[in-house]
């Protein structure tokens, strides 16, 4: 007698994927350092002018450990928490990138830069090898071709696939959300042509790297709902949170001891 197996529910498809993602950031950013040198061109007489913004990081980073205690100590929790911590993470990583800026450019305005401009600043430092990590594939910035990136239905979710895969088709997801985000803020419909236009010149321009990864999952935490978990076990959400943690964690130290070596090099 042939046993029924019920196929997984799109919800739960969708889960999968963004696990598989979550995981694939976890595994990347492991021991993860930036290896490129630039000069430091903040004098050292304004570094106390950083502190605020460090005291930013401290918090954010307590609270993101924090809530991360309580999952561990209760996965139930890890149902409303996980829908906060991208936002969090997002925001733990903007004041790391922001700091940084500012000791390596010399501006104070970096500390208050806005998140787009934040964010393609430090793709643009990725793309001109400006800042390097020590993990390949997470230095690849991707333009309009990773649009047209394909694989088999549900490859990704098979085991044994290429890590180049995986993130390849995160970056495309992380392309589309972004050009969905740019037709939702300048509101772009698609279906008038000067609007076409500019949808179709933003993605001959566009640039994606994995800062825009941690922005667009702040994007959609926030305005757009983070709704792969819906429906999903406390069991499955715990998981989730761990992985995101782990990413936070790593780049939050990748960061942390990138800038104590920029402020060494400060004169």
């Amino acid at each position: 007698m042939a046993i029924y197996a019920p196929r997984p529910t799109s919800d739960r498809l969708d889960f999968e994927t963004h696990l598989k993602y979550a995981a694939l950031i976890a595994k990347l950013s492991n021991n993860l350092e930036i290896i490129s040198s630039p000069n430091s061109k903040l004098p050292k007489s304004e570094g106390g002018k950083l502190k605020d913004k460090i005291q930013l990081v401290r918090l954010t980073k307590k609270s993101i450990d924090q809530e991360y205690e309580i999952v561990c100590f209760d996965e139930d929790y890890s149902s409303a928490s996980v829908l906060w911590l991208p936002v969090k993470t997002y925001y733990l990583i903007y004041h790391l990138l922001c700091i940084s800026d500012c000791i390596i450019s010399g501006k104070m305005s970096s500390l208050t830069a806005g998140h787009h401009e934040c964010v393609n600043a430090f793709t643009k430092m990725l793309e001109s090898s400006e800042i390097q990590f020590n993990k390949p594939l997470l230095n690849l910035v991707f333009g309009e071709e990773i649009l047209s990136f394909t694989t088999q239905a549900g490859e990704h979710l098979k085991t044994g696939v290429a890590d180049d895969t995986i993130y390849r088709l995160l970056m495309k997801k992380v392309a589309n959300d972004k050009i969905d985000n740019y037709k939702i803020v300048n509101g772009l419909s698609g279906r008038r042509t000067k609007d076409k236009i500019r949808i179709d010149n933003f993605k001959r321009n566009i640039k994606v790297s994995i800062f825009d990864f941690f922005h667009l999952m702040r994007l959609r935490t926030n305005y757009r709902n983070l709704n792969f978990v819906d429906n999903i076990p406390a069991s499955g959400t715990k998981l989730y949170f761990e992985k995101y943690y782990i990413s936070a964690d790593n780049f939050y130290k990748c960061f942390t001891k990138y800038i104590n070596e920029l402020m060494k090099n400060c004169v």
